[in-house]
């Protein structure tokens, strides 16, 4: 049997150099036909490396080469020494006399290379007795799918290297070959050159090499002006079941917005002068692992550093990292961090705009009505107004009788509302022994600050979502209203909510109206007015569709619900893999930044992470 190696080695030998030379004199065939010398446009000093490490050649042995508007048929012959190294998703070049055509392998096929039927008994029982199927008995054939052509915009000029749609078909023959250049992988998938680091660009959980030193490829999400606001303020989604590392990973995309070099502009409210500063954190942290982002990670090592820093990868801890405690009356905050703490209470003032912070318990729609009125004709009265105080106020029977004999409320709502507003959950969080938290806006809101608010140490769900509600009303008013406080307009703020789906979900409540009313509005004006919006959740089907459809960028580590992957509307290519990603392994969908594809992220946290 003839093997691999004598058939390459006749390849090259002399006697085919000779079989060519007897088979053509001037021009002519054996026969006398005259023919055109066919050149395929390649030499080997078009692509950087050995041809050698080609996986194989463009070929038509078994159907056309096409390339039309709506697709594109180009297929190639993989080699049998480099058969092992070609993977679905695996980049690779053709080189034209000038150009290159950047793709994908989307489709991977065996043929048969000669004419025998394998699917018979004697042949199956053959083979299980002793396998001695050579590779060179069948065709191994890759499929590409073209993503761009890459082109120099001036020739001879490396970094003026571009993209265009694919608009050329590869010669036959021509070598499909790795890509092994840094700057066309960035540019072929349309991946920024500088930015937020998110992690490398992978395929099939295995990390792309280049030439380059280091040899991986960043990933980077944009982060200036050049063609338009930062995509932070476009919005940003972390997506995973529980234990796919969303918390390691979001701490280390976070730590990337604390340098003393990333500033943002932001309009000065009185004198509309644009200005430039760095980002403020505000963090619901369900869990109280952000603290953390305070402290060094010591399983860092030098050549940790180093690969770090030779890709811009912000890493240690930021100092100006601030825990904010709720004082909740019968829970302790026992932190694990260091960070400063700083205690405040949620004065029942806030309610006079905002009535829906005491209408969890489902008030109907007239109750709504009702309640309205009565914090109203409360808020009128003079002095200090409290939740106790407003509570005494319609208890009393005077007042009920006021509303009722009037006919203002029917009794029954007067009743319910009284029943439902009357919870020993509001009686411990608002007006509490600490400072209000409407007078620590300068304290919170600070750029270059990452501020905490933890809710881990406090048992009562209810009390948790008033006190994540509150917060986020605050920063989303401040933010969209032309009477915000100015020291909240005038800060970029980058508003993380850890666990979206409890706050952003489809329902009919009076808490899921107005957080998704809004959400959806700051989703909407956060780009012009410097608010962010960085959403962490397992399940994304169940954040409501009006802010979901706002959010622009989407990390998805693995999910292994289906409602969950199909709500993500990714590539049927991508979307299969998603099941099977592993810890670390993520797919990046931002379309105003890049093509969809595959990345990892640091095997070690930039920031303490226990």
């Amino acid at each position: 049997m003839i093997n691999d190696t004598d058939i390459l080695a006749y390849a090259s030998g002399s006697s085919l150099d000779e079989e060519k030379q007897l088979s053509t004199e001037n021009g002519k065939s054996l026969d006398g036909t005259v023919f055109e010398e066919y050149d395929t446009g390649f030499t080997a000093d078009m692509v950087t490396g050995d041809v050698n490490n080609a996986f194989g050649i463009i070929t038509t042995g078994f159907e056309p080469l096409e390339v039309t508007e709506s697709g594109s048929k180009i297929a190639g012959y993989i080699t049998t020494e480099h058969r092992s190294q070609v993977r679905l998703g695996t980049y690779v070049i053709v080189p034209y006399e000038d150009e290159h055509l950047f793709a994908r392998i989307w489709k991977l096929q065996y043929q048969q290379q000669f004419e025998v039927d394998d699917a018979t008994e004697i042949h199956s029982r053959r083979m299980l007795r002793s396998n001695t199927t050579a590779e060179l008995d069948y065709k191994y054939l890759a499929y590409l799918d073209p993503i761009c052509i890459l082109y120099e915009q001036e020739p001879g000029n490396a970094d003026s290297l571009m993209r265009r749609m694919a608009d050329r078909i590869p010669r036959p023959n021509t070598p499909i070959l790795p890509v092994t250049e840094k700057l066309k992988i960035q540019t072929g998938l349309n991946i920024p050159r500088e930015g937020i680091f998110l992690g490398h660009l992978s395929v099939g959980g295995e990390l792309v090499h280049t030439h380059a030193s280091p040899p991986t490829v960043p990933y980077y999400l944009r982060n200036d002006y050049s063609m338009g606001d930062p995509l932070i303020f476009r919005h940003m989604l972390v997506c995973g079941s529980t234990g796919t590392g969303k918390t390691f990973l979001t701490k280390n995309i976070l730590r990337q917005f604390m340098s003393e070099e990333n500033r943002y502009q932001v309009r000065d409210n009185g004198e509309g002068v644009k200005k430039n500063r760095m980002p403020c954190l505000v963090i619901m942290d369900p869990q109280d692992e952000y603290s953390q982002l305070l402290e060094d990670n010591p399983e860092l090592v030098s050549s940790d550093e180093h690969n770090m820093n030779s890709e811009s990868v912000m890493f240690g801890g930021v100092p100006s990292t601030k825990t904010f405690v709720a004082k909740v009356d019968g829970h302790n905050y026992n932190g694990r961090s260091r960070a400063e703490q700083a205690e405040f209470t949620i004065p029942f003032e806030m309610v006079r705009n905002n009535s829906w912070l005491i209408a969890a318990a489902g008030l109907t729609e007239l109750q709504g009505i009702a309640l309205e009125l009565l914090l109203e004709d409360y808020f009128r009265r003079p002095g200090t107004h409290t939740y106790n105080g407003f509570i005494e106020h319609i208890d009393d029977a005077g007042v009920r009788g006021t509303y009722v004999d009037n006919g203002k409320v029917h009794e029954s709502s007067y009743d319910g509302i009284v029943r439902k507003v009357k919870n020993q959950a509001f009686r411990r969080v608002f007006d509490q022994p600490a400072t209000p938290i409407t007078e620590m806006l300068a304290d919170i809101f600070k750029a270059g600050q990452v501020c905490v608010f933890p809710t881990e140490y406090i048992s009562n769900s209810r009390i948790r979502d008033l006190i994540t509600l509150t917060l986020m009303t605050i920063v989303v008013d401040n933010k969209l209203s032309t009477s915000g406080a100015a020291l909240v307009k005038e800060t970029p703020i980058i508003l993380v909510l850890d666990e979206a789906h409890r706050y952003l979900a489809k329902g009919s409540g009076e808490h899921s109206k107005r957080i998704i009313s809004k959400f959806a509005d700051a989703a909407r004006q956060g780009r012009k007015e410097g608010l962010g919006l960085f959403l962490i959740t397992q399940d994304p089907q169940d954040i409501d569709e009006t802010v979901f459809k706002q959010v622009n960028s989407r990390v998805i580590l693995n999910l292994s619900n289906d409602a969950a992957i199909s709500a993500m509307k990714v590539k049927k290519e991508y979307e299969k893999r998603i099941p099977y990603l592993k810890k670390g392994q993520m797919i990046i969908q931002s379309p105003d930044n890049s093509d969809v594809v595959e990345i990892t992220g640091l095997s070690k946290c930039v920031v303490k992470h226990i």
